[in-house]
C-alpha cells in the first residue's frame, strides 16, 4: 500500500504564521544583493533599477511562494487575488486610511521635505507597492489561508486566525530593534503592527480577498517614504499608535463578531486542500520538495552572505553591523549639524593616501590635504541614504605599489540622514 504524502511543516501553524513569512525576509535579501550588482553595473547607483532593487526582490520572492504551493496543494490553493468579495475587502479595509493621512498631517505639521526628482517620487511608489504585494502575499494571502485549513476543525478557528497572524505580523517587525538599537521605538511598531495585522487579518478573512489590504499597505508605505521624516519618535507618535492600535484591535473584533462567523465559514469552506495525496499522485509533491530544497539552500547561503556583509560593515536586517573600535592612530570630528564629518589620519611625510569610498555618492569627500603631523579628508552626506558606508584607507609609502598599512573606517547613518556613529 503506497504512503500518503506528509506535510509536516505545511501542517504546522508555527510553521505557518512565523518561519514562512521569516525566512522571506532572509531570503529577499539574498536576491537583493545579486539584483543590487547587476543594476548597478546597468546604470549605476542614480538609475531608478538600483533605487528599488529591494522592493523587486520582494515581488520576485513573492512571485516563487505564489508558484510553489499550488505544486504542493495540487493547485488547490488561493492567495485572494481572485474571487471573493474584491468590493466588500476594499470597503471594509478603508478605515486603514487614517494611517496614510497621520503620515500626510506630519509632512504638513513638521514642514517635511517632500523628495525631489521624477526617479525619486516614483521610487517612492515602488517602496509602497514593494513591501504592499509581497508582506500581504505572505502575512495574509499564504498565513491566514493555510491557518484555516489547519484549524479546520477548531471551534474558534477564524478568532484564533486572526490573533495569531496578526501577533506573528508584529513580531517579524521586532528584528528593527537589531537595526535602530532602538528597543522602546521596536516596542511601540510591534505593537501597532500587530494591531494592523490582526485588523488585515479580518478584512480578508470576512471578504477572501486580498486587494484592499494590498491596496491601504501600499499607500501606507508610500505615504512614509514620499517625504523625508525626522528618525526621533515624538509623543504624537506614541498617541497615535496607542490609540490606532485599540482602534484596529477593536475593528478587527468586530469584523469577525460571532453573528459573521458562520457567513466567514462558508466563505472558506472551499479552502486550501492538499487534493489527492495517494502513490499514484505524488509527482507534484516531490516536485515542490526539489524547489524548497532549492530555497532551503538558498535561504542557509543568504544567511552565510549576510554574516559575511555584517563583518564587512554593511546594514544587515537580521543581523547588526560588528562596529568596532576605530583605531587609536585615526581621529575624527562631526560637525554640529552631524551631516559633515572630518577624519584625521597620521603623516609624517612622504606617505600618500588610497581612499575607498563603498558609496561616495552618499558620503561624499570634499576636501583632503596635509596638515602638520595629520592628514586631513573631509567628508559631507549628501543625501538621505542611512546604509551604512565603508571607508578604507590605504597608506603607501613613495611609489610603493603595496599599502604599508590600512585604515577602516565605517560611518553610520539616522533614518534623517545624519550622522550616528563612527567605527572602526
Amino acid at each position: 500500500m503506497e504512503k500518503t504524502v506528509k506535510h509536516r511543516f505545511l501542517n504546522n501553524a508555527l510553521f505557518t504564521a512565523l518561519i514562512v513569512p521569516l525566512a522571506f525576509f532572509v531570503l529577499r535579501d539574498t536576491i537583493s544583493i545579486l539584483t543590487e550588482l547587476m543594476f548597478r553595473s546597468i546604470g549605476g547607483e542614480d538609475s531608478l533599477l538600483y533605487q528599488i532593487n529591494d522592493d523587486i526582490a520582494r515581488l520576485i520572492i513573492a512571485g516563487l511562494l505564489m508558484l510553489i504551493m499550488p505544486i504542493f496543494f495540487r493547485g488547490r490553493c488561493n492567495f485572494g487575488f481572485k474571487g471573493g468579495f474584491l468590493k466588500l475587502g476594499i470597503l471594509l479595509s478603508l478605515p486603514e486610511l487614517i494611517v496614510p493621512l497621520w503620515n500626510l498631517l506630519q509632512i504638513k505639521v513638521y514642514d517635511s521635505p517632500l523628495v525631489a526628482g521624477t526617479t525619486a517620487v516614483i521610487a517612492a511608489i515602488f517602496h509602497g507597492i514593494g513591501p504592499g504585494v509581497s508582506e500581504e502575499v505572505f502575512c495574509r494571502g499564504f498565513t491566514v489561508s493555510n491557518l484555516m485549513r489547519i484549524w479546520k476543525d477548531k471551534p474558534n478557528r477564524i478568532l484564533c486566525c486572526m490573533l495569531v497572524s496578526g501577533a506573528a505580523f508584529g513580531l517579524l517587525h521586532a528584528v528593527n530593534v537589531i537595526v535602530t538599537g532602538d528597543v522602546f521605538a521596536a516596542l511601540i511598531q510591534v505593537i501597532y503592527t500587530t494591531a494592523i495585522g490582526m485588523f488585515s487579518g479580518a478584512v480578508f478573512l470576512r471578504s477572501r480577498s486580498i486587494w484592499g489590504v494590498i491596496l491601504m499597505h501600499s499607500l501606507t508605505d508610500i505615504s512614509a517614504f514620499i517625504a523625508v521624516f525626522e528618525s526621533n519618535t515624538t509623543g504624537m507618535d506614541i498617541v497615535f499608535c496607542v490609540v490606532g492600535s485599540l482602534l484596529f484591535i477593536a475593528l478587527a473584533l468586530y469584523l469577525i463578531r460571532p453573528a459573521k462567523r458562520s457567513e466567514i465559514d462558508a466563505l472558506w469552506e472551499d479552502g486550501w486542500d492538499f487534493g489527492a495525496e495517494d502513490g499514484k499522485t505524488r509527482a507534484g509533491a516531490k516536485a515542490a520538495a526539489i524547489i524548497s530544497a532549492v530555497l532551503i539552500v538558498a535561504f542557509a547561503a543568504s544567511i552565510g552572505v549576510m554574516l559575511y556583509q555584517s563583518k564587512m560593515g554593511y546594514d544587515i536586517p537580521m543581523f547588526p553591523a560588528e562596529q568596532k573600535e576605530i583605531d587609536k592612530d585615526v581621529q575624527y570630528k562631526l560637525s554640529d549639524d552631524k551631516t559633515k564629518l572630518t577624519i584625521l589620519l597620521p603623516y609624517v611625510g612622504g606617505e600618500t593616501y588610497d581612499l575607498e569610498n563603498s558609496d561616495s555618492e552618499s558620503l561624499a569627500l570634499d576636501d583632503c590635504r596635509e596638515n602638520g603631523d595629520t592628514y586631513i579628508f573631509e567628508f559631507s552626506h549628501k543625501g538621505t541614504g542611512t546604509e551604512n558606508v565603508k571607508l578604507t584607507f590605504s597608506k603607501t609609502l613613495g611609489d610603493m605599489p603595496v599599502a604599508i598599512e590600512d585604515y577602516t573606517v565605517t560611518v553610520s547613518f539616522n533614518a534623517d540622514g545624519t550622522i550616528s556613529s563612527v567605527g572602526g
